[in-house]
């Protein structure tokens, strides 16, 4: 399947999707357990594309303070976000603001709670008549309703801490992709997160490339 892809700006991820970015009118998984670098990374790209497109953020466990978005170099003004009472007023909320047409929504949540069938249809049902996209970022399984709905998964892993000023400062990610429409299944790259730091000169991701070796990885991590 040929789909056009919102490019994150962020050469690692974009480069492995098979898109170029996340595919637009379409449902992208960020998986992981908690602590394994969704977190950051959902909040790092969300910031990133605010700065130049309208986005949100469905918040379902209250993870996320606004400030978070600020601190990754994001524009609050260009930003919404919704904390839902119960995960179908978010999955409402999610589908109302693609309807109004912010570029990317993302829905964060370390678990995922069941909603029936209706929720999922009727985001996918906004998606595919405009452009944009939507992103569930954490977990490690979905609702039976939401599974087949999911055109793209890349997989987070934590590979190691990254430290300065006796202090973590970031971390590096391995990111691969679990499943694709695109094609694209197992392609993978690193990606190195500078956490918001009072010294830090930049946050977000700061650096990526693909990578090829296992060997490479434990290297990192053992270095980490």
């Amino acid at each position: 399947m040929r789909l056009e892809g919102l490019a994150t700006g962020l050469s690692g991820l974009d480069d492995l999707t098979g898109c170029g970015g996340l595919p637009r009118g379409r449902l992208t998984w960020l998986s992981g357990e908690l602590g394994q670098g969704w977190f950051d990374l959902g909040l790092a790209v969300l910031a990133l594309l605010s700065r130049s497109l309208p986005v949100a953020l469905v918040d379902f466990e209250g993870r996320v303070d606004p400030g978070d978005v600020c601190d990754y170099g994001g524009d609050l003004s260009n930003c919404w976000l919704v904390r839902p009472r119960h995960p179908e007023e978010g999955w409402a909320a999610a589908r109302a603001l693609c309807e109004a047409g912010v570029e990317i929504c993302l829905m964060m949540s370390a678990t995922w709670a069941p909603v029936g069938r209706a929720a999922p249809a009727t985001l996918m049902g906004a998606l595919e008549t405009g452009r944009g996209v939507a992103v569930l970022s954490g977990g490690v399984t979905l609702p039976a309703e939401v599974t087949p709905r999911v055109a793209l998964e890349v997989e987070c892993r934590r590979l190691a801490w990254t430290r300065a000023h006796r202090d973590v400062s970031g971390l590096w990610l391995r990111l691969e992709v679990a499943r694709s429409r695109m094609g694209a299944v197992g392609r993978g790259c690193r990606l190195r997160i500078a956490l918001p730091r009072p010294y830090a000169l930049q946050t977000g991701v700061v650096e990526a490339e693909l990578w090829s070796a296992p060997s490479e990885e434990l290297r990192l991590a053992a270095s980490g």
